[in-house]
C-alpha cells in the first residue's frame, strides 16, 4: 500500500515554568521527500513573544531569537493555508533547535506544536 502524498508531522512540547528554554532535537519521516511548509501552535497566547530557532539538516530556517508570533496564523485563514511555505529535503533529516520561553506570559504550563508539512512528488 503506497504513502498517502502529505503527512503532518508533529513535534510537542511542554513549557511549565517562566523563561524555560527547549531544545528541539527531532527527525522527519524517512518515507518522505520533502518539507514543504511549517506553522506552529501555542496552547496559551500570552506566550506568543516567545522565540524560536529551527533548523533541518543544517539549513537554518529560523534564526536564533525569531519570534513564534510570525509564525502563528489568525483565526480568519482558510484550512490549508495556514503553513508557512518551505523547500527542505525530509527523509529522515535532522531537525534542531531552540525554544525560549517569553518570560512574562500570564499561564503555566502549556503546550507547544511546531507542525511540519511533509509531500511526496
Amino acid at each position: 500500500m503506497s504513502q498517502p502524498k502529505i503527512k503532518y508531522q508533529h513535534i510537542t512540547f511542554k513549557v511549565t515554568t517562566a523563561g524555560q528554554e527547549v531544545s528541539i532535537d527531532a527527525e522527519t519521516d524517512k518515507l518522505y521527500k520533502r518539507v514543504t511548509g511549517v506553522n506552529v501552535v501555542l496552547t496559551e497566547d500570552s506566550n506568543k513573544f516567545s522565540t524560536l530557532e529551527l533548523e533541518i539538516n543544517t539549513v537554518e530556517l529560523f534564526p536564533e531569537y525569531f519570534e513564534v508570533l510570525r509564525l502563528l496564523f489568525r483565526d480568519q485563514v482558510p484550512f490549508g493555508f495556514e503553513y508557512h511555505s518551505l523547500n527542505e529535503k525530509a527523509e529522515g533529516s535532522k531537525v534542531k533547535g531552540k525554544y525560549r520561553d517569553v518570560e512574562n506570559g500570564s499561564s503555566y504550563p502549556y503546550y507547544v506544536t511546531i507542525s511540519l508539512r511533509l509531500q511526496n512528488d
